[in-house]
């Protein structure tokens, strides 16, 4: 192993960071593509197809270039669909001949990032079990660097993706229907006007057009008020807000409020509750979701499974609990069935507007069920990530927060599992009280661990 060689560890969303810098360099990404090759090796499977496909990343180019240097050395064949989503990606691991699947995508974080998620033939991703394999792998694979590899380019292929939502929603029509989609300049920037449009709505695109720079800047589903403004311009019945890589949705409603996770959650397990379709009487969703969705939920005799924070824990909980929903408050939500646990923005929004009524009463009275309590959330830059409770002045501090919020409000301090932050959130019914009581706590946590 060269001396300046990192091992790459992946996360709780694959392997992300800075373009260009370790684990994103070219080495790292030759000696994952090699060891993803070798593992699949194991499998018996011949030949060996791996599909990639990217979120229009400036970066994703030689990234994918890299990657597929490793690939063919290791003798699999990579066919690459170029601008997607993920979940269109994960569809066409489980339905097309591939034995791997590779999204080149940093989702919601800015341009200047990327990542990578490996998926499984099942479009499933890969356990911890083979991460942990493919980092042992890529610290003793070396493969060298060749000229430019050959990629079969077939962007055709997502043409299926587009078309199994005709027999999802056979019945759904849209005619006459005006929606805003703001792809976040990402992978959904085709994809969604193109699924929407076939079902015969009058679609506004926002932020479609991406250069490779403009990915998540000031739009997409960390900016939902970029699409706001659109809808209220437009006066249409719904705007839909992506993230870079389309498997989040955030939703604005025709009055322009903003609708997330939370929301969703509260809309479709009530609906599905009362259809007999929540097994268990039970939505997955993680410890971020306000006290607003379990009291919301509780109302309806509708319980919470709570897991931690990241989509594979949902998806974990939905599985060995045997749910039908679950998801989070950051618009990633996850259907048992047809959407093969794969959150997917564009799935939602089609769900979401063919729930019965939708159309006649409006989104605003589809949601009104859920009262959101009073959250703050900020995000502290950190230098170091010590265990909270080995920090004993902020230890002290969140004994006495979680005292004065008692039975009426929660406090939650996580480390983030991709960027050097700690996130600070605070919900109580009093306002005021969780304004004060997060910035108080968040400049503690920039004191000691900034």
């Amino acid at each position: 192993m060269s001396e300046s060689f990192q091992p790459p560890q992946f996360g709780t969303d694959g392997l992300r960071g800075r373009a260009g810098e370790a684990p994103l360099d070219p080495e790292t990404m030759r000696r994952v593509g090699a060891a993803l090759g070798v593992l699949l090796q194991k499998t018996g499977i011949d030949p060996i197809r791996v599909v990639s496909g990217n979120d229009g990343r400036e970066s994703a180019p030689w990234i994918l270039e890299a990657l597929a240097q490793g690939l063919v050395a290791a003798e699999v064949a990579v066919t690459d669909v170029g601008l997607c989503t993920t979940p269109a990606l994960a569809f066409l691991c489980r339905t097309q001949p591939f034995s791997a699947g590779i999204m080149i995508s940093a989702s919601h974080n800015p341009a200047h990032d990327n990542g990578i998620k490996i998926f499984s033939h099942d479009g499933t991703k890969l356990a911890d079990a083979e991460e942990r394999e493919l980092e042992s792998l890529s610290c003793e694979l070396r493969p060298e660097r060749t000229g430019t590899p050959r990629l079969r380019p077939r962007h055709d292929l997502l043409r299926s993706y587009e078309d199994q939502f005709a027999e999802l929603y056979p019945t759904l029509d849209l005619t006459g229907m005006k929606l805003c989609v703001d792809a976040a300049h990402g992978g959904g920037s085709g994809l969604a006007p193109t699924i929407l449009r076939a079902f015969g709505a009058e679609v506004i695109e926002v932020a479609c057009e991406p250069d490779g720079f403009n990915i998540n800047d000031g739009v997409g589903a960390l900016h939902p008020e970029f699409v706001r403004n659109a809808v209220r311009e437009h006066g249409a019945h719904l705007g839909i807000c992506l993230d870079g890589d389309g498997d989040r949705g955030i939703f604005v409603d025709e009055t322009g409020t903003v609708r997330d996770g939370d929301d969703q959650l509260c809309l479709f397990g009530m609906h599905m509750h009362q259809n007999g379709d929540l097994p268990h009487a039970t939505v997955a969703a993680t410890v971020m979701s306000n006290l607003g969705l379990h009291r919301a939920l509780s109302s309806a005799g509708i319980k919470v499974h709570v897991t931690p924070v990241g989509d594979r824990n949902v998806v974990q909980a939905m599985r060995e609990r045997g749910l039908a929903l679950g998801g989070e408050q950051s618009g990633h939500i996850l259907f048992a069935g047809d959407g093969k646990l794969t959150g997917d923005g564009v799935f939602t929004a089609l769900r979401l507007l063919s729930l019965p009524g939708v159309r006649e009463r409006g989104l605003a009275a589809a949601f009104a069920s859920f009262r959101r309590f009073p959250q703050k959330l900020i995000n502290v830059p950190v230098s170091k990530k010590p265990k909270f409770a080995e920090v004993p002045a902020l230890a002290a501090r969140m004994a006495e927060v979680e005292r004065i919020l008692g039975n009426d409000g929660r406090l939650l301090l996580r480390y983030s599992g991709t960027e050097p932050l700690c996130r600070v959130m605070i919900e109580a019914a009093d306002g005021e009280l969780v304004e004060r009581l997060c910035r108080e706590l968040a400049d503690l946590v920039a004191e000691l661990l900034g």
